[in-house]
Formats: C-alpha cells, structure tokens, sequence
C-alpha cells in the first residue's frame, strides 16, 4: 500500500513543475515564431530590391521601380517611401545625373534599389526587449538600357521598349 500513496504524491509535483515550465516553453515557440517572422520580412525585401533593380537597368523612371519594388515586398514594405533608387557612375560612385562634373545616366551606369522595413516582435516580452528594427537590402545592377535621361525624362512609361 506504500508504494500507491507514494506514486500519488508525484502526480501533484508533476503538475506543479509542468505549471512552472509551460509559461517558459510558450515564451520559447513564440521566440521562434518572431525569428521565423523576421527572416521572412528580410527574404522579401531583399527579394524585392532584387526586383527592383532588374526594372531599373532598363528602365529609369522611378515611380515605376518603387511600384515595383513594393508590389514584389510580399507585405513587408509598406509605402513607396521606404525604396530609394539611385543611379551611380560605377568607377567613381557619385551619381549619373549629367550635374556639374557628374557622368550623364548611360550603359555602364549602376542601378542601385534601397529597401527598408520595420519590423517589431508580437511576443510581448522580446517586443519589449529589443523594439522595432529596421531592415534593409540593397541591390545594384549596371544599367543595360537607357530609356530617357534626366535632361529629357520619359512621361510615358510605355514609351521604353525593353520590360524586365
């Protein structure tokens, strides 16, 4: 009869150990599902610098690339604001905007697409923790098409014959 009373006393311990471990293993998986999150927003903005980039080698209008860049962000970049485009003489790395000594946007020119987002933890304590945090990807490619250049800009993005 000993041993019954005994084994019955366990379960209780059991119940209050598993009590204590449950909140810590919960916080754990939630950890993990932010992490998993995170990665996620990362492939899809640098995904879609990537994107963006492969329009702006053969076409340089802007409005279109961040158009682009935020339709292929999966949802993790919000507005139009959060992409910047630049085009960048490759040898000296100032810009080919044709001002004062800089190059004149042509083939050889590198297309550069800047992604941003921020992304914030849904667990409350590592929320807490460590805050939102900005990611960003970048994405450069030589420009392999000129369709109008900032002296005489394209209006009619219809007019560029090459599409990515």
């Amino acid at each position: 009869m000993l041993p019954f009373r005994h084994r019955h006393r366990d379960e209780g311990q059991t119940l209050a150990e598993f009590a204590l471990v449950l909140p810590i293993v919960v916080l754990l998986l939630l950890a993990l599902f932010d992490v998993g999150r995170a990665i996620y927003s990362y492939n899809a903005i640098t995904n879609a610098a990537r994107e963006g980039a492969r329009l702006a080698i053969v076409n340089q209008d802007e409005t279109t690339i961040q158009a682009r860049t935020v339709s292929q962000g999966g949802g993790a970049i919000a507005d139009v604001a959060d992409v910047t485009v630049q085009f960048l003489d490759s040898a000296s790395g100032d810009p080919c905007d044709g001002s004062g000594s800089n190059p004149e946007l042509s083939i050889g020119c590198t297309a550069q697409v800047d992604a941003l987002t921020r992304w914030e933890a849904i667990t409350p304590v590592i929320g807490t923790i460590l805050g939102p945090i900005d990611l960003t990807a970048s994405s450069s490619l030589s420009v392999e098409f000129v369709c109008g250049v900032p002296s005489a800009p394209i209006t009619d993005p219809t007019a560029c014959p090459k599409k990515p």
